[in-house]
């Protein structure tokens, strides 16, 4: 779904139904009556969470009447925003975002002179509870005491800043949009959440960080060879293997000195070199690359050069030729 509305061609109804597709839960008041103001928004839904950018000449609040766990994140562009939760008022602007965590969220005013703009990303909860889970193992959205206000001056700010203006990019954009894209920015953005700002589990993180075991890291580089083909995510290869992300991190530093996926970028260019190498092979360059992952022809003609100090081009002909003879 994506849908682009302002006041110039669609009226103020129209922007409230597109609204309550993506957030039924909610209901818009305006401050001041429903005479004409200027008003602008974009919507767009995907795989694991819904995205919109608003923006209004008057202030409005948007009220919870049903209670429903979900996370939100909300990113002022001008203006404030009036958070209403735990009977407590958290007003933020554009320094920081508001994540909403808590089911008891009754209402969220936005405000400010001359007009205000903020955008929203609320995730799926099966998405949020399988990123959860990959860090934080038995543990639901509810216990972690997420803190309502987001710094954004700090690098995990910043980074939640950018990658919620690459979100925007991508929705935008037709060639960009795409369900997988939008699906690992989304699992990026909850991971930098719960990884990066402060929680009550945040000191269990330090502890989490040792648990890897040798067994454990051989049996994610056995998943990883079984299905090097796929495109794997970190979040698939710390589930095969029953730990967190940051638990396989931990664990391939300590035992491999690299990185999980540097590690399987190493035994691609292995399978392809192999393959390039062998006079049966009848496949071109390119779909063998792409046969192990690889999808950037740039990409993996640099790696494979520094991994082998030859073009792969070369090593298909050197095995053409002995094939020959």
């Amino acid at each position: 779904m994506f849908t682009d509305l302002s006041s110039r061609n669609e009226s103020f109804e129209k922007f409230l139904s597109t609204f309550n597709q993506l957030a039924p839960h909610a209901r818009i008041d305006l401050d001041s009556g429903q005479s004409a103001f200027r008003w602008s928004g974009t919507f767009a839904a995907t795989s694991g969470f819904s995205w919109w950018e608003v923006g209004s000449e008057i202030d409005w609040t948007c009220r919870f009447p049903q209670q429903k766990e979900r996370l939100g994140l909300v990113l002022p562009s001008a203006g404030t925003v009036h958070a209403k939760i735990r009977n407590r008022t958290i007003v933020i602007d554009r320094d920081s975002a508001l994540a909403l965590s808590v089911p008891d969220v009754s209402s969220i005013s936005y405000a400010g002179r001359g007009g205000h703009g903020h955008v929203t990303l609320e995730f799926d909860m099966a998405l949020v509870q399988k990123t959860l889970s990959a860090s934080f193992e038995g543990v639901a959205l509810r216990n972690i005491e997420l803190s309502p206000q987001l710094g954004l001056a700090g690098p995990a700010g910043r980074m939640l800043r950018m990658l919620s203006e690459a979100v925007g990019s991508g929705m935008r954009d037709t060639l960009l949009r795409s369900d997988k894209s939008m699906a690992l920015l989304g699992e990026s953005i909850l991971r930098l959440v719960l990884l990066g700002f402060p929680h009550c589990l945040g000191d269990r993180l330090l502890r989490d960080t040792t648990n890897a075991a040798p067994h454990q890291i051989m049996d994610a580089i056995d998943f990883m060879r079984a299905n090097m083909h796929q495109p794997l995510t970190l979040s698939e290869i710390a589930g095969a293997v029953g730990i967190s992300i940051r638990s396989l991190q931990y664990g391939f530093r300590r035992y491999r000195s690299v990185t999980p996926l540097a590690y399987l970028r190493e035994i691609r260019i292995e399978a392809v070199q192999a393959e390039l190498s062998s006079p049966l092979n009848a496949l071109s360059i390119k779909d063998v690359a792409l046969k192990w992952g690889f999808t950037h022809m740039g990409h993996f003609a640099a790696r494979y050069r520094a991994a082998y100090g030859t073009a792969p081009s070369e090593t298909a002909r050197l095995a053409r030729a002995g094939s020959a003879r």
